[in-house]
């Protein structure tokens, strides 16, 4: 079963998958100049959280994350459009 779709779990589901602690991630940290991980770190980053939330995002849509926010905004998307998981009012 998906996990629940919020800002705080997905948080604690990427500082896990990223080695940080999520007081270190705002919606403004940026993937690459801030943490430092390269385009395929992201894309490792982004299947963890779309097997953990059970959504489905094509790759093109992967490619194009940035930030932190961006990440979660997609995966949101993803849930309002019916393609898994839950997201949280």
């Amino acid at each position: 079963m998906a996990e629940k779709l919020t800002w705080d779990h997905f948080l604690d589901t990427l500082a896990g998958g990223l080695g940080m602690e999520k007081e270190e991630l705002t919606a403004d940290t940026h993937l690459y100049n801030d943490i430092g991980i390269d385009s395929l770190g992201v894309f490792s980053v982004g299947m963890k959280m779309i097997n953990t939330y059970a959504i489905q995002l094509p790759l093109a849509l992967v490619s194009t994350i940035q930030t932190v926010g961006d990440m979660y905004e997609s995966m949101v998307k993803a849930v309002a459009k019916g393609k898994g998981g839950e997201a949280a009012a």
